[in-house]
């Protein structure tokens, strides 16, 4: 695996898609997103332990962390996919299809994102 910082904005989605469901699954419990960026920075290598802080816009001056953005576009695939669920705004829990599957399993992965992209048009 390349540096996290040295891929691009579709493969670090990717990454974090698999590590998503990876911690999900390890957990068995539904987490929030601010838990699961923590639990990602802290325990997964390739994520520098300084993702979680804060930049400013250059346009607005406003503060945001460029990695909880990553890390909610990483949750939109598994979602269309029926991988993950957000029973509640801010909470992410595995489905039954999402504790069963290989998160390893990359090519199966990738044809539920586009079946579920395709059927929410």
């Amino acid at each position: 695996m390349s540096e996290y910082t040295k891929l691009t904005n579709y493969k670090k989605e990717d990454f974090l898609e698999v590590e998503i469901l990876k911690v999900l699954q390890k957990k068995k419990q539904s987490m929030t997103r601010p838990q699961l960026a923590q639990y990602l920075v802290t325990n997964i290598d390739a994520i520098p332990n300084g993702s979680l802080k804060y930049v400013k816009a250059k346009k607005t001056g406003n503060e945001y962390q460029p990695f909880m953005r990553q890390l909610s576009f990483a949750l939109t695939s598994p979602s269309k996919a029926q991988l993950i669920v957000h029973p509640k705004r801010g909470i992410t829990e595995l489905t039954e299809l999402g504790k069963n599957i290989n998160p390893n399993d990359s090519r199966y992965i990738h044809q539920l994102v586009i079946k579920g992209w395709h059927s929410s048009k």
